[in-house]
Parts: C-alpha cells; structure tokens; sequence
C-alpha cells in the first residue's frame, strides 16, 4: 500500500506501508540520476520489499534537479524536505537513509548537516554506488557510444524547477553534461563554494553504520569512493560485486539477491 503526499517546496513524497506491524521506523529514499534526472519513483521492487518486510516505512521524495536549479539551491530545498517529512511524518520514530549514486551523494551530505547542526540523525546509512565529493566529475567518462549535441537536448527544459523526471527524458541532458565536461555548470560549482559540498576523509569516521556496496567495473563513479568509505567507516559493511554496471540494482544477476539478502541480514 502506498500513498501520495505534497510536499510545501513543490514536490511530492510517495509513502509505502510495510507489510508487518511493528513499531514505527522510517528509510528515507534518495534516488539516484546525477542531480540532472530520475524520479522518486525508480525505487526498485526487490529493494521495497527488503525494506517493507523489516517493517520499515520508505518515504520516496522528490529533490531539485540541475540546471534548472543549482546545487546550491538543491540542498536548501532539500533541507527543508527534510524538516517537513521529520516533523509530519516521522515525528520522533527511529529512521535510516537510503541513497542511490546522486542520491547516496545528497544523503551523506544531508547527515554531515545534521550532525553539524546537532540534529537527530540516521540510525544507519545504506549506499548503493555512491560518491562524497564531485572531484570525479571533471575526469573524462564514456557513458556512451553516440555523440550527443546541443540540438538533441534543446527541447528538455532547462530553466524553470524541475522536481521529478519520471519518464527519464532527461537522461539525455545528463549524458551531454559529462560528455562535454559541463557538469560543473550544471551544478553550480565553483572554487569559492566546492568544499561545502564534500566530506572529508574525517567527516566519513563519524558517519552512523554504513551498508555500501558498488560495483568494481562502474565506469560513472569510480569504485574507490565506496572502498574507501567502507574503509572509514569501521562500523558499517562493504559488500562489492564484480563485472556489473553502475545501477547494477536494475539487474537480473544473481549478485543482486546475493547483495539483497546480505542488506537484509545487516538490517535485521
């Protein structure tokens, strides 16, 4: 069961019930797409049921995405999500994070802000191929074969707030920004604001239990950020897989359900 809730920023959260009843607790949803795409909604079906049949409640939000709105502005909004799913929907409940890729990314960098702030934070971490700083997205990536032009991307809408991109239309627009090293921009980024944006090699030490697992041929975020987070993070548990992609959550290979049963295992 699942239900729809607007948010006062301007976006959505969909809220899925567990299947057992326990006391409540809560895992935070942050979705994946580089900051430019993705949607709330590509929480995979063999995750949710992990989730929901620890009787976890999972709260899948919306966020800004780039360009249409800078990092900058996309963390503030993102801060304010927080404060209204903590204080309507949470309200006091035990509660973990989720984050996939660009997700994991804004889900680390949320629990750097709560702990600095010295707000409640996460009971536990949980990182599908995630980074902590954006220093990789300057190197050079081939994420694809075909040549993507300013003309194939002049109809997606790059100017007004963008909260969700469900059909993925804006994959593209992702794509032309590291084929043409213009994720920076995209973002916002510059020398006098970068270091509000990452976590230090300390800043990981104080990071609650992580669960991280990441793939060693990704070719989108290099595997040493999971390595090296899991290495830092003496409490959490690192799980890797071999020869999948990026998203390997999509997948059908049996190292999934292998990952899946060992997230199961951690969380119980």
């Amino acid at each position: 069961m699942k239900k729809q809730v607007h948010l006062t920023s301007g976006g959505e959260a969909t809220i899925y019930l567990p299947l057992t009843k326990m006391a409540p607790r809560y895992i935070l949803y942050f979705h994946g797409g580089g900051l430019v795409y993705g949607s709330k909604a590509d929480l995979s079906e063999n995750l949710l049921r992990t989730f929901l049949e620890r009787g976890y409640t999972v709260v899948s939000f919306d966020y800004l995405l780039a360009p249409n709105s800078s990092l900058s502005e996309i963390f503030a909004q993102l801060k304010q999500t927080w404060y209204e799913i903590e204080n309507t929907i949470i309200q006091g409940a035990p509660f973990s994070f989720c984050g996939r890729s660009a997700g994991s990314y804004l889900m680390l960098l949320l629990t750097k802000w709560l702990q600095k702030e010295k707000q409640t934070i996460p009971h536990q971490l949980i990182n599908f191929y995630g980074y902590y700083d954006l220093k990789f997205i300057t190197l050079p990536r081939k994420l694809t074969s075909e040549g993507i032009t300013e003309e194939m991307i002049q109809g997606i809408n790059q100017k007004t707030p963008v909260f969700d991109d469900p059909f993925m239309q804006r994959y593209l627009l992702y794509l032309y920004g590291v084929s043409h090293q213009l994720l920076t921009q995209f973002y916002g980024i510059t020398p006098a604001n970068q270091k509000e944006f990452e976590l230090t090699l300390n800043d990981l030490t104080t990071l609650p239990p992580v669960f991280s697992t990441a793939s060693t041929s990704d070719n989108e975020v290099p595997f040493q950020y999971s390595k090296t987070l899991a290495r830092k993070n003496s409490a959490g548990k690192f799980l890797p897989v071999y020869y999948l992609p990026h998203d390997f959550l999509k997948e059908t290979d049996p190292a999934v359900t292998t990952v899946l049963k060992a997230l199961t295992e951690w969380l119980d």
